[in-house]
């Protein structure tokens, strides 16, 4: 299937989630409200102002897909869809509310549960990665370097939660998820790690950045990773080019 058979949902996507994230940002800046919603998990005014911009654009202009999203209650009428759109708001509330710069709006648009495009803005940066990763090819394997850049969540690096990593390995801290894989995707970090679950909306515009990059998208196990799943988790990311993909790999096998 060729890029072009997806041209207009991308730029559609596009427009959609540079206008939500600069709708946040200047929510942002201006003041807001924000709560729990279970244990310690945040959501603010923008998250849910967010949600309703990109629902409105996306089904207005694709109304037989599926929806999932993090801030809509989910139903199983998204699982008969060809197609279904995974979105997330703000990914990295807190680094949002902080007023640290590393959060993003995360929209992707799933295909018979694989990624076909994928966006992700950080309005706070200004730096928006759009693209159709349908047809995308790993690409090859490549030299190894002696050392190398992982990206990991904040908290997983200061509460000393990262995996035991080989040597060369050095850690990289950044907030969102999606735009830890948005940056990715984009060569600045070498590999991108996580052992824990994540949600579906969490990651898969990243996944669909790192598949048009080139890069092995794997859970954490090894294992490929499908979405649109009845329960739309998955288990943790271990992202990367083939031959560094490989060697985390074969080490963390080694760890089970």
């Amino acid at each position: 299937m060729a890029e072009h058979e997806y041209a207009e949902e991308l730029r559609i996507a596009t427009e959609a989630t540079r206008a939500a994230g600069d709708e946040v940002l200047r929510m942002r800046r201006e003041g807001l409200r924000y709560g729990h919603k279970d244990g310690r998990e945040l959501v603010s005014e923008a998250d849910i102002r967010a949600a309703e911009m990109l629902h409105a654009a996306l089904t207005k202009a694709f109304p037989s897909d599926g929806w999932l999203s993090e801030e809509h209650t989910d139903t199983a009428d998204r699982l008969g869809c060809d197609r279904t759109w995974v979105v997330d708001p703000i990914d990295g509330t807190r680094e949002f509310l902080m007023g640290v710069p590393e959060y993003a709006v995360s929209v992707a648009l799933v295909a018979n549960g694989e990624p076909v495009l994928g966006v992700v803005y950080n309005p706070a940066a200004d730096d928006l990665q759009a693209a159709i990763c349908v047809g995308a090819e790993e690409s090859p394997p490549g030299l190894l370097t002696p050392h190398f850049t992982v990206l990991v969540g904040r908290n997983e690096k200061r509460w000393n939660e990262v995996p035991p990593l080989p040597k060369g390995a050095k850690t990289s801290a950044v907030g969102s998820v999606a735009y830890r894989l948005a940056r990715l995707a984009t060569g600045q970090g070498d590999a991108c790690l996580s052992g824990y679950g994540r949600a579906e909306w969490d990651v898969a515009a990243g996944v669909a950045l790192c598949k048009a990059a080139g890069l092995r998208v794997t859970d954490v196990l090894g294992h490929p990773m499908r979405f649109n799943q009845p329960d739309p988790y998955v288990a943790g990311l271990l992202i990367a080019k083939p031959a560094l993909h490989g060697v985390l790999d074969q080490w963390f096998r080694r760890l089970r």
